[in-house]
């Protein structure tokens, strides 16, 4: 579904990451792995068009996207959560949720929030008509994935998700993305610190450290010695 090769990308002058590859597949969830600052919210930014590619390859569901804008990405059935969840704190649940409409062609937008996102964030129901500046951050978390999953994504981009969350909305966010995956069949790169996180999750991994990807594989097959030598501060 998403190939990445030879990805090179950076700002202005400085190149951030280099010869990048990744594979993502219908209804895989895959974990990226790396400290603070090696690189992974630049790669997320390249794969939604908000950083120009310098060279390699960006294919989606086999088309080039290196020249397409995010709102193309985003119409061809990508959707991402930035870091830091970017909700509207002045909007409520609904209005938030709505947003996320404007993703999908104006023919096939709808006023109605189906039922499926209720199903997934039960907390969202309940809260439907407070604004998302009154809800705590766990809750704006699953706000922000609600308004990505409402457009049917085939692809989510989420960076560091569980940053800040309660253990037990990180539990339940996992189980959301597991289900998500499997009934939906949307693929998913899960951008993360955290290695419980991943292996909670996530089939397969990869570790990006000063800008490269330097460990992939299974996460039932991890070695967590030769982890420790790309995680560790």
């Amino acid at each position: 579904m998403l190939h990445v090769s030879q990805l090179q990308a950076g700002y202005d002058e400085t190149m951030i990451l280099r010869n990048v590859h990744l594979d993502i597949s219908k209804g895989k969830i895959v974990g990226l792995l790396g400290r603070n600052g090696v690189g992974k919210t630049t790669l997320v930014k390249v794969l939604m068009g908000l950083l120009p590619v310098n060279g390699g390859n960006v294919q989606f569901q086999g088309k080039d996207l290196k020249k397409e804008r995010p709102e193309h990405r985003a119409r061809a059935g990508i959707s991402y959560v930035p870091q830091g969840r970017e909700i509207f704190s002045d909007l409520s649940i609904r209005e938030n949720l709505l947003l996320g409409m404007e993703a999908v062609r104006k023919s096939e937008r709808s006023n109605t929030i189906p039922e499926e996102i209720f199903r997934w964030f039960p907390v969202l129901a309940e809260m439907i008509n407070r604004k998302g500046g009154d809800l705590s951050g766990g809750q704006q978390q699953q706000l922000a994935i609600a308004r990505a999953l409402i457009s049917n994504p085939k692809l989510l981009l989420l960076d560091e998700p569980m940053e800040g969350i309660q253990p037990s909305i990180v539990q339940l966010i996992q189980d959301v993305l597991v289900q998500i995956a499997n009934e939906k069949e949307i693929a998913i790169l899960l951008v993360e610190h955290n290695l419980d996180v991943v292996l909670s999750c996530a089939e397969s991994f990869y570790i990006l450290d000063k800008g490269q990807i330097v460990m992939s594989g299974r996460c039932d097959e991890i070695n967590e010695d030769d982890l420790q030598k790309h995680l560790s501060v």
